[in-house]
């Protein structure tokens, strides 16, 4: 926050609900005003009840009275959307609680197929998605420009792979000038004009300076850079058949 960034997200069940809790935290000390909070609804049940309780729980462990940027359900896909969209489902009390300001921002995060990501942004109810993307994993570079032209905000998750390219990586590193994998792993993200953030994870102060300064640098990478990148990424393209990401957030 005090490098300027103003955004922060989390879920319902990350940490057991710890996640959620120290945000909020966080949050009301440096001013709820100046942070925006995103969490995440996971579909235990596909009932309005149900999915009202949660986001109370969410609220309550955040410590606020709305949520900035509500992901409605926690990995949605098709079929669990159309669950949810039932009439006297879910989607009633979203509906509800977006009514009364409880969040401000209707999101959902997917890992569903390229086609069913299109087939949800075509439904018109979402202002943004949050969906996997980085050197690795470019599966869904079309539907994330069918986001952004449908007038979504585009959120990241994985930039970095999940820790995957936060190993020195000489080959990628001299593709072109960059002080580090992960360096050139988020500016390879943030080029992407379809992008409008990208979710890092970090493990230490140094990891967040100098994710804040990649993301502060005004140049984007060249035409000529991500054409030298793409080159050298058909040449790994089975790392890209990889789901795992790593991350061992699971676990």
């Amino acid at each position: 926050l005090e490098l300027g960034v103003n955004y922060i997200d989390t879920a319902h069940g990350y940490n057991d609900g710890w996640s959620e809790q120290m945000v909020g935290r966080a949050a009301k000390q440096f001013g709820r005003d100046k942070v925006f909070l995103a969490t995440k609804n996971p579909m235990h049940d596909d009932t309005a009840d149900g999915w009202w309780r949660r986001m109370e729980q969410s609220l309550e462990r955040l410590d606020t009275d709305y949520i900035d940027f509500y992901k409605i359900v926690h990995s949605l896909g098709w079929e669990s959307w159309e669950r949810f969209s039932k009439p006297g489902g879910p989607i009633d009390a979203m509906k509800r609680a977006q009514e009364q300001g409880l969040f401000s921002h209707c999101v959902y995060s997917t890992h569903d197929s390229p086609e069913n990501v299109m087939k949800l942004v075509d439904e018109g109810v979402f202002e943004g998605m949050l969906i996997q993307y980085n050197l690795l994993d470019r599966r869904y570079e079309d539907a994330i420009a069918h986001a952004h032209e449908s007038g979504m905000g585009v959120e990241i998750m994985g930039p970095v792979g999940g820790g995957r390219l936060g190993a020195a990586s000489e080959k990628l590193q001299g593709l072109i000038q960059a002080a580090s994998t992960p360096e050139l792993a988020l500016r390879f993200v943030l080029a992407n004009p379809s992008v409008t953030i990208a979710f890092s994870g970090m493990n230490s102060i140094e990891m967040v300076e100098e994710n804040c300064a990649t993301a502060s640098r005004e140049e984007a990478l060249s035409a000529d850079e991500l054409e030298a990148i793409a080159t050298a990424l058909i040449e790994n393209q089975k790392l890209a058949e990889l789901y795992c990401t790593g991350c061992n957030y699971c676990m």
